[in-house]
């Protein structure tokens, strides 16, 4: 996965719908395999308010002839999404499965027009606003 560590979302305007995805790994135990398991993921902002509808996922992990038995598996879902967020801050990406076994992963959106950039002028680093 290219892109898989990113924490901010760069715009100039906050208005305008963003594209992002969202991927999850749900790890399936041996004894789980086999089962209908339902993965939910809500989008909140930073005082817990959700800004978008959940999203749902059914994951059925079967097990391959090869596996070794006790095993593990791990079922991975991308979530594609265009969003208008409702301001610059914080939002967090909540994923359960079955209500249970909730991972949070937290990003920023950012005013594109106050980030500062780096430049590099004979062998120095030197912040700079962007432009």
């Amino acid at each position: 996965m290219m892109g898989g560590a990113w924490d901010r979302l760069h715009t100039r305007d906050i208005e305008a719908p963003v594209s992002f995805s969202i991927v999850t790994g749900v790890l399936v135990p041996w004894a789980l395999t086999n089962e209908t398991h339902q993965l939910q993921i809500r989008i909140e902002d930073e005082d817990g308010n959700s800004i978008h509808p959940d999203s749902y996922a059914t994951l059925n992990m079967g097990r391959p002839v090869t596996a070794a038995k006790g095993q593990c598996f791990r079922a991975m879902t991308v979530l594609s999404l265009q969003l208008t967020l409702p301001r610059f801050g914080a939002y967090r990406v909540i994923a359960s499965v079955a209500g249970q076994s909730e991972k949070r992963s937290t990003f920023y959106a950012v005013d594109a027009g106050q980030v500062s950039a780096y430049a590099v002028d004979a062998g120095q680093v030197s912040a700079t606003p962007a432009g």
